[in-house]
């Protein structure tokens, strides 16, 4: 998105006007507040006593006084460890340390006053175990501490939600993962992507949906880490499932610091299972990740800030250097092949299963010695056969015959800074800024290194935060946020193995205007031999997110009411939307697609695919023009209401109110979207297709297609192909230039209550409506459909001058969405108790619900009805000929209309790092159903929906995780060498144990007869397939009877058949089955080695899956499969990782 002078004063203007309303947005900056009643040493309330809160690290205060009801509330604190001071005329001054404000989350301090003179000082320091009854959220802090100490494979934090009860993901907490990534988490039911990621208040995860992160967090950064799972309050919105905010330090008064290297290697490592097995040694592994972090005041001695409480800065930065290789074993022309001598497959040969004659394709006689003559060959069809690596000398001949390991290159870097200046107490203003960087070679691509993909991935979030305490009752918060994913994908140019010259490849291109790398290879597709696939690359994508928000907190006595407004623009810049790919016989290569088979339908053959290609006769070839570049935008505008009701010492009421407004994504700058109406398709204007192929031969092909808006754009001059073809005007909708019908209803109450039992036991409980931003559909591309992407495909031609063969029109693969634009949104609702059950730990019993509405799944419109094809009426029919909608192929509908549901019961038992010891752990029981479990999920029955309803993709129903860090008691208060060397060792791990993921038996085959593609049916179940749990066994192979699940009845026939031939499957199948569990023991061992009071040396040593347990892998569940209903593969193995620091 370019940024001008023009649109920054619009922004300015924007938020000016924000102000003005005095109005507060979901500004979600991660702030919390103290709170309490004062009271004498008989109970009475104590008015008007002075109250003053200190941070400790920074030094900063705020002061309020009590009201009538002894009431007090300092809101929108920082998180961090306070000083709460009170005082009052007859009382002596009561002082409380380590009050520790977590984001997001009130904390009560109540106080009693001891009668005596103000001069005197009454000191005590915070519980560590606190019981909440100030909010009904769901919620759980992970402090510093644990995440200094606890391990974590490739060190990004998002990892340590999985502590949280509620929280799941599909891959352990031994998964090595360094990079972009929300880790697939699930939190209370919800989708992975319904759930939102802030840092410091930006947003953190992508407009362009697909589950990956804007950046990672540097962990030596992170102050804390919030997860609010359930009944968050009105102020919190953009999602339907969950937010994980993570928040940055801040500098303090002193100066602290730390250089750092972690490092593994393939010695450090245990083999994999499988590799064990075949006697292979241990693959590349090696891994550093180093870096730095600096922090403290800023001042100048004697001249200004003296007592370093007014401006405090960090600065950090990291390095990841990631390496390992990769091996491909692929099929490759012979040498002599690529001179047109075929002659060793004569006799017996290690290509094919027996002898492959060569015939010519004028007179259909076998070529002598089946040696194609010099005239009669292509000299693009050999640049082809060259563009192959050559086979690998010394190593198998005929298939598999080419080998070649190769490394794969990964880095990252992250740099950080913070910077916090408080010029008065009443005034605090903050700026975070995270640069993250990740760069990256794929070994290869189609298996040879030919155009291998380069990955660069430049992602940055920034926040700017002021707090303006008007008064002590009266607080506005304002945040600026600024998040921007980049990425950059293209061809690997070392070597120039990509250019097609190199090889002698010289046709004329179809589009030779545009070209983004004008000498790239295309993608040659031979049958019984590899593909080389020149890609679709380069390419490239940028989503910004711009979100201006305000609050304005004021207290009434004993409410606390909180309103605003915030506002978003986002959007994503697609230059890789290449929908014609899916269409028979098309391409996602710029610089084209030759296909080449041994029969080559309705033309002249050598009836081998590899001649074929010496001779240069092609049976397709597709290219595309100038590719799409559409830049798509959308608004988002929210205002909230909240009260806080200190209703009695012991009671909080919550009530709240959201309302939210956004515009789909599927806005384009341009005007370059297509999408399929029905209500627009005309049956007079259908095109005519051949029965036998289904090419296009007359009739409209863009029949109900519609391009929103009224015409082009002017800016779409010269950036959209056919901006200047007049032609093209029909297509336009002659309405408003987006697709989807705006939803304006869109309010979210929010209810909770909160009420002490003792004050040691609570009870609290909540109901709210949430609502998801939905992103822009990795898989619905409405850019680059037809007639926006210029693609042609040739058949039957010659590959020297592809052009010179005829033009033949594919039906069409389309996508679209639908036109009414349900926002995804949950209802939710929670019973938790919570008690402090001593030894500073606390124990929580939570019941969660939750049913999700309107959330994205795919069907096909374009469907046959049940049974159509099974038809002997049908038979020898093309399946597009026989489709409702002609001309086209699949039609592809992004709509929002799964639901899901879920329960769960939530056990945590939690204690914080106190006296050398933390320790927690969470259990969930759970049950999650739904009719689809993610965007891309595509029904089976587009007709109907009822069999798709089950458990979700990600339905878990037990979930254990125990953590621990402890500092061994070994020579405590010994001195001298042992001490020294021996002593003051500290532990932690995490221990982790879940059931397995469920799963259906299906196949790619279309049982119903509808012309299904991609759209898996699941075969029938004749009795129970469960094994009791001793009787589910490991196994070897398929020779062996060991099973995870029953593939036959008792008297011996198939437990699964295949549904009769046109119909689905009668009954509901899907997702009763479950893949094996696993559990992962991860340990770490650290001692700090003293080299002065404030600096020392720290060495660790991190264990991922200490006992190196080999975890099964997921069963067979092919049907047709010799190992079906088994599981016969194992991982899990051990890694261990060192690290040296230096800390002062």
């Amino acid at each position: 998105m370019k940024v001008t002078g023009r649109s920054v004063a619009s922004l300015a203007w924007a938020a000016a006007c924000l102000l003005l309303l005095s109005t507060s947005v979901w500004a979600q900056s991660d702030t919390a507040q103290i709170s309490g009643f004062v009271k004498d040493p008989t109970g009475s309330v104590v008015p008007n006593a002075t109250v003053t809160v200190t941070n400790e690290a920074t030094g900063s205060e705020r002061k309020t006084q009590t009201n009538e009801t002894g009431y007090y509330v300092i809101p929108n604190l920082p998180p961090g460890s306070y000083t709460v001071t009170v005082e009052a005329t007859g009382f002596k001054k009561f002082v409380r340390t380590q009050n520790r404000l977590e984001p997001n989350l009130p904390r009560t301090v109540d106080v009693s006053l001891e009668v005596g003179a103000v001069t005197e000082t009454v000191e005590v320091t915070a519980s560590v175990a606190a019981v909440q009854s100030d909010t009904a959220t769901v919620g759980r802090l992970v402090e510093s501490t644990q995440i200094q100490n606890m391990m974590l494979n490739g060190r990004n934090p998002i990892w340590l939600a999985l502590l949280k009860a509620g929280v799941r993901s599909g891959s352990s907490l031994a998964s090595f993962s360094f990079g972009l990534t929300t880790a697939g988490l699930s939190i209370n039911g919800g989708r992975s992507q319904d759930f939102v990621m802030n840092f410091d208040g930006a947003v953190a995860v992508r407009t362009r949906a697909n589950g990956t992160s804007i950046g990672v967090a540097d962990v030596d950064t992170v102050q804390e880490m919030q997860i609010l799972t359930a009944n968050y309050n009105a102020e919190y919105g953009r999602s339907a499932a969950g937010q994980i905010r993570l928040v940055t330090k801040s500098g303090t008064r002193e100066f602290h610091g730390s250089l750092y290297e972690y490092f593994r290697n393939r010695e450090l490592n245990a083999n994999t299972w499988a590799l064990n097995r075949a006697g292979s040694p241990k693959p590349a592994h090696k891994y550093n990740q180093f870096g730095y972090i600096f922090s403290g005041p800023v001042y100048i001695p004697d001249k200004w800030n003296t007592d370093r409480n007014k401006l405090f800065f960090l600065w950090s930065q990291e390095w990841v250097k990631f390496r390992q290789e990769s091996t491909s074993i692929i099929t490759v022309p012979s040498l002599a092949m690529r001179r047109g001598d075929f002659s060793e497959l004569l006799g017996p040969n290690p290509f094919f299963t027996g002898t492959r004659v060569v015939y010519d394709p004028d007179t259909n006689l076998p070529f002598p010695n089946n040696i194609i003559p010099a005239s009669r060959l292509s000299r693009n069809g050999l640049g082809f056969l060259r563009s192959y690596p050559e086979p690998t000398p010394g190593f198998l001949q005929g298939r598999n015959n080419f080998i070649q390991t190769r490394p794969n290159p990964q880095n990252q870097r992250k740099d950080t800074i913070s910077i916090d200046f408080i010029p008065k107490a009443s005034h605090t203003f903050r700026l975070r800024h995270q640069n993250y960087s990740y760069t990256a070679v794929d070994a290869f691509r189609g298996g040879t290194d030919r155009a291998v993909t380069d990955w660069n991935r430049p992602n940055k979030t920034a926040s700017l935060n002021y707090i303006w305490t008007v008064s002590p009752t009266t607080v506005n918060e304002l945040l600026v946020t600024a998040s921007v994913d980049r990425v950059f994908i293209g061809v690997y140019r070392p070597g120039e193995r990509y250019a097609r010259s190199k090889y002698g490849i010289d046709y004329p291109y179809i589009f030779p205007e545009r070209k983004e790398i004008y000498d790239k290879i295309p993608t040659v597709d031979i049958a019984n031999f590899a593909t080389v696939d020149g890609g679709p690359y380069p390419s490239q994508s940028t989503g910004p997110i711009y979100v201006f928000s305000n609050n304005l907190t004021k207290i009434y006595g004993n409410h606390t009411f909180k309103w605003g407004v915030s506002y978003e623009r986002s959007g994503q810049n697609d230059f890789d939307q290449i929908n014609v790919s899916g269409v028979p016989g098309g391409t996602n290569n710029q610089n084209g697609r030759f296909v080449f088979t041994d029969a080559r339908a309705g033309a002249p053959s050598t009836r081998l695919a590899v001649a074929n290609a010496a001779m240069g006769l092609f049976d397709t070839y597709a290219e595309i023009g100038q590719r799409a570049f559409t830049p798509y935008r959308a608004n988002m505008f929210e205002w909230f209401v909240q009260d806080s009701w200190k209703v009695t010492p012991k009671f909080r009421l919550e009530l709240g109110v959201r309302h939210t407004y956004m515009t789909p994504y599927y806005f384009s700058l341009w005007g370059n979207i297509a999408v399929f109406d029905p209500k627009r398709y005309d049956t007079a204007r259908a095109a005519v297709q051949d029965p036998a192929t289904g090419y296009i031969l007359s009739g409209d092909r863009y029949n109900g297609i519609v391009i929103p808006g009224k015409k082009w754009p002017d800016a779409a001059k010269g950036r959209v192909a056919l901006a200047d073809d007049r032609s093209f005007d029909r297509l336009f909708s002659g309405g408003p230039n987006y697709w989807g019908e705006r939803q304006w209803l869109n309010f979210q109450p929010r209810v909770g209550i909160a009420y002490a039992i003792t004050s040691r036991n609570a009870v609290r409980a909540g109901f709210g409506r949430f609502m998801a931003r939905p992103g822009v559909s990795d898989n619905i591309f409405l850019g680059g459909n037809p007639p926006l992407q210029p693609m042609v495909s040739i058949a039957n031609g010659q590959a020297d001058n592809p052009a010179g063969g005829k033009p033949s029109y594919f039906p069409l693969f389309f996508m679209t969405t639908d036109p009414v634009f349900k926002i995804p949104g949950a209802y939710t609702w929670n019973l938790t108790y919570e008690r402090e059950v001593g030894f500073d730990t606390l124990v929580s019993v939570a019941y969660v619900g939750r049913v999700g509405l309107h959330m994205e799944r795919e069907r096909n419109l374009n469907a046959l009805p049940v049974g159509t094809l099974q038809k002997p009426e049908n038979k020898g029919i093309n399946t597009n000929v026989l489709r409702p909608y002609k001309g086209f192929a699949i039609i592809a509908l992004g709509e929002n209309a799964a639901r899901s549901e879920y329960n769960g019961l939530q056990l945590e038992v939690n204690r914080r790092f106190t006296r050398g010891l933390s320790y927690g752990l969470s259990y969930t029981y759970s049950k999650s159903m739904d009719n689809c479990s993610g965007r891309r999920c595509r029904i089976v029955n587009p007709w109907n929906d009822r069999n798709m309803w089950g458990p979700s993709d990600f339905d878990t129903r037990h979930i254990a995780v125990i953590n621990f860090i402890y500092q061994l008691p070994l020579l405590r208060g010994h001195k001298g060498l042992l001490e020294k060397t021996l002593g003051g060792w500290q532990i932690t791990g995490v221990a982790q144990f879940q059931t397995g993921a469920p799963f259906t038996v299906v196949t790619s085959d279309d049982f119903a007869g509808i012309g299904a593609v991609g759209e898996a049916q699941a075969w029938e179940m004749r009795g129970d397939p469960k094994l009791p749990r001793g009787e589910r066994k490991f196994s070897m192979g398929a020779a062996d009877q060991n099973f995870w699940f029953r593939t036959k009845l008792p008297d011996g026939s198939a437990m699964f058949t295949a549904p009769a031939a046109g119909t689905f499957s009668a009954t509901q199948t899907r997702n009763l089955l479950n893949h094996p569990g696993f559990q992962n023991w991860n340990v770490a061992i650290f001692k700090d080695f003293g080299v002065t009071e404030t600096h020392k040396f720290q060495f660790r040593a991190e264990f991922f899956n200490f006992p190196n347990h080999p975890n099964w892998g997921d069963a067979d569940t092919n049907p047709r499969s010799g190992t079906f209903g088994k599981v016969t593969s194992k991982g899990g193995e051990r890694q261990i990782q060192l690290a040296l620091r230096y800390n002062f």
